[in-house]
């Protein structure tokens, strides 16, 4: 019976370990340094080499002559260990000795000293399987070993683990192998076995791997078992039972294309070769993944596989990037679904049309919800950009408004020609007096409600000139057309701040809307007048409805 790959070419040494570079050297220094602990505890996905480096550590402690924290493989306690032939080194499978039973057993043996190797070495893999029990029962002997005695805890589930092992180990978590580092092991062993592949073809092992090296080899040993010599993407899909490339590309040209009823057809003829709806959602984010690498790097190196290079420059020229990226979001959110869906084929088939469709739903809803949160001042501060982008490149003139037979300047109008609101009047008769601001200051007021508020408060102030009440503590601006209120209301805090470092004082700012009786119009020429105005500034861009 021929050896499986994985144990073949199980690494024997820590410097054959393979993406664990961090647990590594730490496991390392603490052999040279001779510091290690009683019990340790390795955790991660499945094999990327939890059980391969605790039995190197087994056999690190335990050698003659180690050689920089590793084990020198030649010394008679190295040799016993790699042959299994010493009762001093127990591995064991939680998943069959679980019970409680078992670990009392396990309790009356670690007692005695080893035999022959300098300690004793039990290495328990899927210690997540352990009865709360077994585990209970399990704490003294960890937490006061004898000194001759070591315990590594192998789980692909630390989550499951008590609370009161966990505090009793050394914890190292095991990362998923990189890609880079797996396709170096087959490139190895394709080389021992002189056995060409193509570049696809390898990754495709790859992904089906998942980043466990022991998954890649195992698939790798079902692939050579064909004994050919040289294996092109094709033979490595039909050994898999992987979907056909061409025919995932004949289903992402209809995607691209937006026929639903040609997709449809074509889910279901490749369904009727006998693959799942998980192998044809792999393959169209393969297909997808490899569009996307193609069209960023645009190096058609990265393809061996001619075929599928012409396949997928076809494809770039029908569809841009920003689908494409789109697309695999849209094939991520639904390998979840198809996960804990009861009707897969429900779900890939809506997932095909929502490939067809491809709106960022995601997009819109930020957007929709950002303007939701805008409130008036945003609103308004909007209007206001838009017309200042209006008006920079146009020449400022300024005319003069003849009402009333008379020439209104931008001079501010005298005390005695303000208008009488119901509030002056109150405040006449208590004699209270009015102050009047310097024509510097004036002129400052005016810059800051203009800054302020928008470039548009010019016309205001050429039309009506600046007329306000100053009592020395409370300036209230008047002014006759509501158009411009809301715009000046939205800044007024803005403009109260501003106003108090002019005036080097603590001041109020108010607005009053006011108008005699000669101006009094009705509120349907008033919304004439505001429409006629917007329509002045946007011209024929502005629909009013």
């Amino acid at each position: 019976m021929a050896k499986a790959l994985y144990r073949q070419y199980r690494p024997k040494t820590f410097d054959e370990v393979l993406g664990q570079d961090k647990v590594v050297n730490v496991l390392k220094n603490q052999l040279i340094n001779n510091n290690f602990s009683h019990a340790y505890l390795f955790a991660g996905e499945r094999g990327c080499g939890k059980t391969s480096a605790a039995k190197i550590f087994a056999k690190a402690i335990n050698c003659l002559n180690p050689k920089d924290g590793s084990p020198c493989l030649e010394c008679e306690n190295c040799k016993a260990i790699e042959e299994e032939s010493t009762l001093d080194v127990v591995e064991m499978d939680a998943a069959s000795n679980r019970r409680i039973d078992d670990i009392r057993n396990l309790k009356d043996n670690v007692i005695y000293p080893p035999s022959k190797l300098k300690y004793k070495v039990y290495i328990i893999d899927e210690a997540h399987m352990i009865t709360r029990e077994a585990f209970n029962a399990l704490l003294k002997i960890m937490e006061e070993p004898p000194k001759h005695l070591v315990f590594i805890l192998a789980t692909t589930e630390i989550d499951k683990i008590p609370k009161t092992i966990l505090s009793r180990v050394q914890k190292f978590e095991f990362n998923k192998i990189d890609s880079l580092k797996i396709k170096e092991q087959i490139n190895i062993i394709l080389k021992d076995k002189n056995v060409e592949m193509e570049n696809e073809a390898i990754d495709l092992i790859i992904r089906k791997a998942k980043g466990a090296m022991r998954d890649a080899l195992s698939i790798l040993d079902q692939v050579l078992s064909f004994d050919k010599k040289t294996f092109k993407l094709k033979d490595v899909e039909f050994i898999l039972g992987a979907v056909d490339f061409e025919k995932i590309d004949k289903l992402i040209e209809d995607i691209i294309s937006k026929d639903q009823k040609s997709s449809l057809k074509s889910i279901t003829l490749i369904r009727e070769d006998g693959k799942s709806n998980l192998d044809i959602l792999e393959a169209l984010i393969n297909f997808y993944r490899d569009m996307m690498i193609l069209k960023t790097t645009e190096d058609e190196s990265l393809f061996e596989n001619k075929e599928r290079l012409d396949l997928l420059k076809e494809k770039l020229v029908k569809i841009d990037l920003s689908r494409i990226l789109t697309s695999l979001d849209i094939l991520n959110e639904y390998a979840n679904k198809l996960k804990f869906s009861s009707n897969t084929d429900i779900v890939l088939d809506v997932l095909i049309l929502r490939l067809i469709d491809t709106v960022d739903t995601n997009n819109l809803e930020s957007r929709i919800a950002k303007l939701e949160r805008n409130k008036e001042s945003n609103i308004i501060d909007l209007v206001n950009n838009i017309i200042d982008n209006k008006l920079k490149n146009v020449k400022q003139t300024v005319s003069v408004i003849e009402q009333k037979g008379e020439k209104i300047s931008k001079e501010p109008k005298k005390e005695e020609n303000l208008p009488q609101t119901k509030e002056n009047i109150e405040e006449k008769s208590n004699d209270k007096t009015y102050l009047k601001l310097r024509s510097d200051q004036e002129e400052a007021l005016v810059d800051i409600i203009v800054a302020s508020s928008g470039t548009m408060l010019k016309t205001l102030f050429n039309q009506e000139g600046l007329n306000y009440l100053y009592t020395g503590d409370e300036l209230i601006l008047n002014i006759k057309d509501e158009f411009y209120y809301i715009f000046i209301d939205s800044k007024k805090e803005e403009i109260e701040e501003k106003l108090k470092d002019l005036l080097e004082k603590d001041i109020s700012f108010k607005l009053d809307v006011v108008s005699n009786h000669e101006d009094k119009i009705s509120q349907a020429d008033n919304q004439d007048k505001k429409i006629e105005k917007l329509q002045n500034i946007f011209n024929n861009e502005l629909i009013i409805k």
